[in-house]
């Protein structure tokens, strides 16, 4: 996944009553196997999040300039450099309008794929560290703080080019001021046009009806095995496509979901749906507890936590109601 552009330029803002200081790097950085390195762990931690927001650039040119730098770029009327330095103050000019403190660097990095190209944009920070170089000394130092990255946004030039999808851009906002994570979406000049959540409740209320025609005990595995399998593709930041899911839960029957989901959503007037970005959150609900000793083996469903089922955290004991019917006439033939 070679990067064929890549720059940073420095902010520092401390006192949030001063304008803001930028140290702004004059020429591209050589791309080298450490260019590559750390967008690859950059990456990681962006698709890792589960707070991500999916759309396009707004329509309005008043909201943002970045959007028609950007297409002014891949038109090749300015280069990289030179979108990179505008959107850097761009980023100072709605830094300084607000009353909080910034530092680190915005990094700026094209990468061309096997089928896309992609502009990427990170808040990276440095933390204080300690080295013994090679004269066997301890010595002060910095490295960048990967795990903790601020901000990010990914643009899928391609799509943006073409103008063939609706979401082309992703936001991923960092830990730390609010108004930071507010201002992000007015920098890159942002429109949300994808309800993760409700997509997720959509195509949940789908499992469910269709996993209502299996015995309770497959059906609700079923569900498991769903909810899984769709986690897992949020954890790597794939989107979740009807027709895979189809062929992964029933190999028997492979298509058999994905045709179920497709009248699913014709029936209640929506278009069919190939795909969707998973919710994580919401999936959670659907997560199964299960565990088992020597004697004693419990499973149940996450959303049941706080209802039907209490958890007493300091005794480390849990209180059940509404017991399976099956369980409930064994205990009164027992006793």
């Amino acid at each position: 996944m070679p990067v064929t552009h890549c720059i940073a330029h420095e902010i520092t803002r401390h006192d949030p009553e001063e304008t803001a200081k930028v140290n702004y790097r004059s020429d591209e950085m050589a791309v080298e196997d450490n260019t590559n390195q750390l967008l690859e762990e950059l990456k990681s931690v962006f698709t890792s999040r589960s707070s991500k927001r999916y759309g396009q650039f707004s329509d309005s040119s008043a909201d943002s300039p970045l959007p028609a730098w950007t297409r002014e770029y891949l038109e090749g009327r300015i280069p990289f450099l030179t979108l990179t330095k505008n959107a850097t103050e761009l980023f100072i000019e709605m830094l300084d309008s607000t009353p909080t403190s910034f530092f680190g660097h915005l990094l700026f990095v094209e990468e061309e794929t096997a089928n896309f190209r992609w502009l990427h944009i990170f808040h990276l920070q440095h933390q204080p560290g300690l080295l013994i170089n090679n004269r066997l000394e301890i010595t002060e130092t910095e490295y960048a703080d990967i795990a903790h990255m601020g901000f990010g946004a990914r643009i899928n030039l391609s799509l943006l080019t073409e103008n063939s999808s609706e979401k082309y851009v992703t936001l991923s906002k960092g830990r730390g001021e609010r108004v930071i994570q507010e201002l992000l979406g007015d920098f890159i000049g942002f429109m949300d046009t994808v309800d993760i959540t409700e997509d997720t409740n959509e195509f949940i209320n789908i499992v469910e009806a269709y996993s209502e025609k299996m015995p309770e005990d497959a059906g609700q595995e079923y569900k498991s095995r769903v909810v899984d399998y769709c986690i897992e593709q949020g954890k790597i930041g794939e989107p979740v496509v009807y027709k895979d899911l189809s062929h992964y839960i029933d190999e028997e029957a492979p298509e058999q979901f994905e045709s179920f989901a497709q009248a699913q959503q014709e029936e209640r007037e929506y278009s069919p749906k190939a795909e969707f970005i998973p919710d994580r959150k919401s999936l959670k609900r659907y997560v199964t507890y299960s565990g088992r000793n020597k004697d004693i083996s419990l499973s149940f469903a996450s959303k049941l936590l706080g209802e039907d089922i209490q958890f007493d955290r300091n005794n480390e004991t849990i209180t059940i109601k509404n017991l399976p019917k099956s369980l409930l006439k064994q205990l009164k033939e027992q006793f």
